[in-house]
């Protein structure tokens, strides 16, 4: 089924789920934005106690007696309606319901496909009944319409990755064009669609469509598709493209072809650079003047400081921040090494997506109790920290010694760190096949720091750290392990003492550390304080719209700093004549 809990609006405060399914879109949406009153509805009484397990308010009531001014709804922000609640669905029931909705509501459908392939291969194969029951897309598409609401977005889903397989294998290419025939000479509705062999259509309707002139696209050319290009561009571009008239699509550079002509049917555009600079002058003015011709608004993406990037020429790496309109970036202090090259930068500080399931502390206790062990496990996980953790080794090592088997380890990315640790009781998380065992998918990442007490947090003061963000922080919080950090960086966020502790010498990091491995029930405060803190106040949910209104807001004010950009590479040939005349790529 379609991941529906990705489909709301983050912003969303009201959600009503008519069909409240097993797949518990309440529950996952509840962890996106805590803040929301989510409503399931179920049909069968037998299913109430199931939707009552995952959600604060669960309601039993057919289709045809469903009333929303008995349940005292009004105002919702998004109505979703599946399962049960699709059966003999109607124009009248449609516009019936959606009443409840806000102005700006959304109405989402998730309407299973009659013709999905599977079953139909199966009769074919003489394994299964074949059912003409359902809607087709441009039947709802009507429906929709005399209910007088605008359809958005219609998207297909695969049940399975096997069912592309199934569609795309030159053997049944010729099948499924005869059947697909058959079914429309029999009067299926499905059959008519463009791609009918799909489990699933996902429908997003509003009252009111947005204007042609405030439909934007984002495009993005990335530049790093490691780490950064995750909580930097992809979680952000899910929550954007929920909202109305809004599109996003990302590529990596290595695959980039050019801008997609889908573009020309937006009025208004952005294009984001994450990450990358360019080889040549040439490469640079090129660039420019081909998204300028297409209406472009031209953005750069960094959230790191540019001094760790500088190649043979840094007037060519210059180019990558003042050829653009504006520059988009993590932190402050980014912010103000990046307006030396460019006035016009913007801060979008990282959050989490989602917040992570809260500890059961006490339960992780008795579960230690129960195995004879009673331990804290102390959680180190960063790249090229070599030097950051080297002072304070010393002390680590004289806590192995005084606590033996009750300290734990788990170590990710840095080999030197682990391997320097004087115990039996420690796991490094990856493998040499994956990176050399540098990086690891960032479920594991997650699920090491969920299961650790402690994280380690060092960070040197030097002019390119200082400009890092807290991220580590705030996934450290939300998966209830209490930082050891340097003051560098996350002096600013963490609350000394409440949410964190701050170590500013070794003598201070040995207090830290026996502090947080012998007072149980000062670790569990701290880490549920930090939980609360980033529940609060970091989560992502509640600061995306802030990126859509500044795009928008550098959109209309395009011609401004279009001109304010060609002064900026204007003065930089005037200041490097030769520098368009170099031959071949510029070499690190």
């Amino acid at each position: 089924m379609m991941n529906i809990a990705a489909q709301i609006p983050p912003r969303a405060r009201k959600v009503v789920e008519l069909g409240a399914s097993r797949e518990r879109a309440g529950e996952a949406f509840l962890r996106i934005q805590p803040q929301a009153e989510y409503y399931g509805v179920v049909a069968e009484a037998g299913e109430l106690r199931e939707a009552a397990s995952c959600l604060p308010h669960a309601f039993c009531f057919t289709p045809e007696n469903l009333d929303f001014e008995a349940l005292g709804l009004y105002e919702v922000d998004v109505l979703i309606i599946r399962g049960r609640f699709l059966q003999n669905l109607t124009a009248e029931r449609l516009k019936k319901w959606a009443r409840v909705l806000k102005p700006e509501g959304q109405l989402l459908l998730e309407v299973p496909n009659p013709a999905y392939i599977r079953p139909l291969l199966a009769q074919l194969a003489g394994k299964g009944q074949l059912s003409a029951g359902g809607y087709g897309v441009s039947e709802i598409r009507q429906m929709l319409k005399e209910a007088g609401l605008s359809t958005l977005l219609v998207q297909g889903s695969y049940d399975l990755e096997q069912d592309r397989e199934l569609i795309n294998s030159a053997e049944n290419q010729a099948l499924l064009q005869g059947l697909q025939g058959l079914l429309r000479k029999q009067g299926w509705e499905a059959a008519k669609d463009r791609d009918p062999w799909l489990a699933w259509f996902f429908f997003r309707a509003v009252k009111k469509p947005p204007a042609e002139e405030d439909k934007l696209l984002i495009q993005v050319v990335i530049g790093e598709d490691i780490v950064t290009s995750r909580v930097r561009i992809y979680e952000p571009h899910d929550f954007l493209v929920t909202e109305p008239g809004v599109s996003a699509m990302s590529i990596t550079r290595d695959r980039y072809q050019g801008v997609d002509e889908m573009a020309a049917k937006f009025p208004r555009k952005v294009f984001i650079r994450q990450r990358l600079s360019y080889d040549t002058a040439e490469q640079a003015f090129a660039t420019v003047e081909s998204l300028r011709e297409k209406g472009y608004l031209i953005l750069g993406e960094m959230d790191d400081n540019p001094s760790a990037f500088l190649r043979a020429y840094p007037e060519i790496d210059a180019l990558s921040y003042l050829a653009t309109h504006a520059i988009q970036v993590s932190t402050e202090p980014l912010a103000e090494v990046l307006r030396a090259y460019n006035p016009w930068v913007k801060v979008f500080e990282n959050q989490l997506k989602e917040l992570p399931e809260k500890r059961s502390y006490g339960e992780e206790r008795l579960k230690k109790l129960a195995a004879g062990e009673d331990y804290v496990t102390f959680f180190f996980g960063a790249l090229n920290r070599t030097e950051e953790w080297q002072d304070v080794m010393p002390v680590i090592r004289g806590a192995i010694g005084k606590y033996g088997a009750r300290l734990r380890f788990k170590v990710l990315s840095d080999r030197g760190f682990f391997d320097a640790l004087p115990t039996e009781h420690k796991e490094y998380i990856g493998t040499k096949d994956m990176y050399g065992g540098q990086f690891v998918p960032y479920a594991m990442y997650q699920e090491a720091l969920h299961s650790s007490d402690i994280s380690f947090l060092p960070l040197r003061d030097n002019r390119f750290n200082r400009t890092k963000s807290d991220l580590k922080f705030i996934e450290s919080a939300g998966h209830g392990a209490v930082v050891i950090a340097s003051p560098t960086v996350y002096e600013a966020s963490v609350r000394e003492g409440q949410t964190g502790f701050i170590y500013r010498s070794p003598e201070e990091f040995r207090a830290c550390l026996e502090l947080l491995v012998e007072n149980r029930e000062r670790r569990l405060e701290t880490a549920r304080a930090a939980y609360e803190y980033v529940k609060r106040e970091r989560l992502l949910a509640d600061h995306y719209l802030e990126r859509l209104a500044w795009y928008r807001e550098m959109v209309s004010r395009r011609e401004e700093l279009d001109a304010a950009m060609m002064k900026r590479l204007k003065e930089w040939q005037e200041k490097y004549p030769e520098a368009l005349n170099r031959n071949g790529e510029v070499k690190a």
